[in-house]
């Protein structure tokens, strides 16, 4: 169903990305890896996981699916990986001898195992082909040196394995993108794919297709595009609230605005959470709003917050950018991605919740 909240897995419930799975399982079985980009809400995870079951049902791949949301170091990636690859979903014929053991549950880690060589081994001991999907890869960027050399070690040890990615373009991801001279990982880049909004075409077809999924006649179209873009997952979100819960066109419109906002917040909420001058960016995206190109953004942070240095701003704009929270549409000119993203109040963000 279109308009079912969670993520999708099948290829008959994604919609409007059938080039974008073509090309990506194209690649994936070229053997290449893949960085699946986008802004917030756009389907990424939905797109992986259907590629996953694509590869499993027609190809013979095992898949393994890793939400890494939280997952800042390797021990908690190793934490986080075992569980998924002992699962009966994947069923993998493994060989250790150094740092697990095999039992009843599957693969325990050795109480003293170290996590780099642990997941050097895991990832090398498999015989099969493999796909395993790191969402929200950029989690592990303060990990970023250790965690690429694992990677650098499975590329050139084990072509059975392949990597697919999902994160914002910062971090440990920037860095896979365009891997420097000193990197194991230089000279083998993995493919980017940069989902973008649903024209607004595309998104009117989808609320009529997801709306006839149930049976729900419907005409509203124009004002949903307006007001939610072409952004998948606001659309999504009123069509739960419309069609499923049976709730009036307006109405619904404003539970999905007012429950994307919340989501949003959470987002920036946990980017902020290793700033140091979080002022800075609070007060950046509510510039952004009225003022796009640069030396007016710096104008009006000058009269938000007072005199601002050049580099820091433009680090703060190229974190913003990372992270797709607005984006770069010229030379010196910047606007916030999402339409839920306009409609925050971002001086409330670091304001104490009563």
């Amino acid at each position: 169903m279109l308009f079912d909240l969670h993520p999708k897995e099948h290829r008959k419930e994604l919609f409007g990305r059938d080039s974008e799975l073509e090309y990506l399982l194209e690649q994936l079985l070229a053997g290449n890896w893949v960085v699946v980009g986008g802004q917030r809400e756009i389907g990424k995870t939905s797109l992986v996981k259907v590629a996953i079951r694509e590869l499993k049902e027609k190809h013979g791949f095992k898949g393994a699916y890793v939400n890494l949301r939280g997952v800042r170091s390797l021990n908690a990636l190793l934490t986080s990986l075992i569980p998924e690859m002992n699962s009966s979903r994947v069923k993998l014929d493994l060989s250790f001898s150094v740092n697990f053991i095999m039992g009843s549950a599957g693969i325990q880690v050795k109480r003293d195992a170290k996590a780099v060589s642990s997941l050097n081994e895991l990832l090398n001991s498999v015989h099969e082909d493999l796909v395993i999907a790191f969402d929200e890869v950029q989690e592990l960027s303060q990990a970023s040196k250790q965690f690429l050399d694992i990677l650098g070690n499975v590329f050139s040890s084990n072509s059975r394995v392949r990597f697919l990615f999902t994160g914002s373009y910062i971090g440990v991801t920037r860095i896979l993108i365009n891997p420097p001279s000193t990197s194991p990982l230089h000279g083998r880049p993995p493919v980017i794919l940069n989902l973008r909004p649903f024209n607004d075409n595309t998104s009117r077809v989808f609320l009529r297709k997801g709306m006839r999924e149930i049976g729900v006649d419907f005409n509203g179209e124009e004002e949903v595009v307006k007001r939610l873009d072409g952004v998948v997952g606001w659309l999504t979100l009123f069509g739960n609230f419309y069609a499923v819960r049976k709730i009036g066109l307006e109405e619904a419109l404003n539970f999905a605005e007012s429950e994307g906002k919340k989501i949003m917040i959470g987002e920036f909420e946990h980017f902020l959470e290793n700033k140091n001058n979080k002022i800075v960016y609070t007060t950046l995206m509510d510039v952004i709003k009225v003022a796009n190109k640069w030396r007016d953004i710096k104008r009006g942070m000058e009269i938000a917050i007072g005199q601002i240095d050049d580099k820091e701003l433009s680090l703060a704009l190229d974190s913003l950018v990372g992270n797709n929270f607005i984006e770069k549409v010229g030379r010196g000119e910047y606007r916030i991605i999402d339409p839920l993203l306009r409609k925050i109040d971002y001086s409330k963000i670091l304001k104490p919740r009563l």
